[in-house]
């Protein structure tokens, strides 16, 4: 059974956990794969239009969110500094423009996703360090609990997809 997303505040940033329906490869793959990450990063008011991925340490992965109802443009540009499949991944991210330049729009983030088998189940544990306490509340302020739970409420819909489809 998949529960709700688990959100703990550090004193410069956040800790999000979250079981998953499926094996530590099949979520791994879903957070590698371009066409897997259209599908479900970013809350479902704000889908992923944009996404190049060089999906190895030292590669970009380059993202467009728009939201639905305003039409405002969110870019980030995201380094992989670290990835040892199927059970961690490590990048840095920043707001950037369409180019791909850094912008300061919102607050930079090092990011590490951990992956921990749990029976037939995943335990994903995303650590997210802002440089302040300042950038951390800055971040709240923009919404990153809810849109990062709400789009890890449609990882869950991709995973449970996979799942029936196999079966089926």
């Amino acid at each position: 059974m998949t529960h709700a997303t688990s959100i703990s505040r550090t004193d410069q940033g956040l800790i999000l956990t979250r079981r998953l329906p499926a094996s530590t490869d099949t979520v791994f793959a879903a957070l590698s794969n371009a066409d897997d990450l259209m599908s479900w990063w970013g809350p479902p008011e704000c889908p992923m239009v944009t996404c190049t991925l060089d999906f190895r340490p030292g590669g970009v992965w380059h993202y467009q969110l728009r939201c639905l109802r305003t039409g405002r443009e969110i870019w980030a540009r995201s380094v992989y500094r670290e990835i040892d499949p199927p059970r961690r991944l490590r990048y840095f991210e920043t707001a950037s423009g369409p180019d791909g330049r850094i912008t300061h729009d919102r607050p930079a983030a090092d990011v590490t996703v951990g992956l921990e088998p749990d029976g037939s189940d995943t335990t994903l544990t995303v650590t997210i360090r802002y440089s302040s306490v300042l950038e951390r509340d800055r971040a709240l302020a923009m919404g990153i609990e809810r849109g990062f739970s709400a789009a890890l409420d449609l990882l869950v819909d991709l995973l449970r997809s996979r799942s029936h489809s196999r079966t089926d």
